[in-house]
């Protein structure tokens, strides 16, 4: 099991959760991170990146989070306002081009 899978899964019982048919790239993981909060928090510290972890389920459903880490701690930063997670039935075409066979993708 890769680092980031294992990352998703301790934070899943703590970050806000929705429900969707299908994550769309720009919709459900680019507008996350465009919160103008979130950006400043990217802008104020370097080490900061904005992450989105992908896991295939077994049940051929997803769950991505959307979230802050911190390369220096090796955290995710700010669980209860700045991470989301996402339990989907399928990924659009966008979101499966961008991860590919990838489990996390960075937005800088």
């Amino acid at each position: 099991m890769s680092y980031f899978i294992e990352l998703l899964r301790k934070a899943w019982e703590f970050i806000k959760k929705i429900f969707l048919k299908i994550v769309n790239f720009v919709t459900n993981i680019v507008s996350f991170f465009k919160d103008p909060q979130r950006l400043k928090k990217l802008q104020e510290d370097k080490n900061r990146i904005a992450i989105s972890i992908k896991e295939n389920l077994d049940n051929g459903k997803f769950n991505v989070v959307n979230c802050l880490y911190d390369k220096t701690t090796e955290e995710i930063i700010d669980m209860e306002t700045d991470a989301l997670g996402i339990n989907a039935e399928s990924l659009d075409e966008e979101t499966k081009q961008h991860f590919g066979d990838k489990d996390m993708i960075v937005l800088n």
